[in-house]
Formats: structure tokens, C-alpha cells, sequence
């Protein structure tokens, strides 16, 4: 479904699910946040905040501490910012 679908679809007016491409207010600041989910699978989630939206991945084995040391990160929904 393309991003132009998607937004026809969507409610915006009904539904906390952040809309894509907003600009964030003048003098506010992006942020991120790493956070241990104790799941039925336990990961670690990474999320930046893009606009009004966090955008989320999961990651399986965790941040390392080592740039050099690669993780794989899984796309996961978007969460809105509150």
C-alpha cells in the first residue's frame, strides 16, 4: 500500500496513531529511547522520534557497546508521541 493509500484510509481525527510526515513545533526537540521489553520474546526496542511519530524497531540480542558490532533491528508500528 502506498503512502498516499495509507492516508486516504486513515482517520487521523479518530485514531492516536501519529499521521507520517509531520514537522515537529518550533522549539521542541526530537528524542529516543532504548527500553527492554519483557515480552513473550524478550528484545530490546529502539525508537526515534520522526515528526510526531516514534518511529520503532525491535532488537533481538540488544545494543552493544561496540560501534563495530552489528545488530539486526526489525521495523516495528509506529507509536504516537505524547
Amino acid at each position: 500500500m502506498s503512502l498516499s493509500d495509507y492516508r486516504r484510509k486513515r482517520r487521523f481525527d479518530k485514531t492516536r496513531k501519529p499521521e507520517p510526515g509531520k514537522a515537529l513545533p518550533a522549539g521542541r526537540r526530537a528524542i529516543f529511547g532504548v527500553q527492554l521489553h519483557r515480552a513473550s520474546r524478550r528484545h530490546y526496542d529502539f525508537r526515534l522520534q520522526v515528526g510526531d511519530a516514534l518511529k520503532s524497531w525491535a532488537v533481538p540480542e540488544g545494543p552493544s557497546d561496540d560501534p563495530k558490532v552489528k545488530r539486526m533491528a526489525v521495523e516495528a508500528e509506529d507509536h504516537p508521541v505524547d
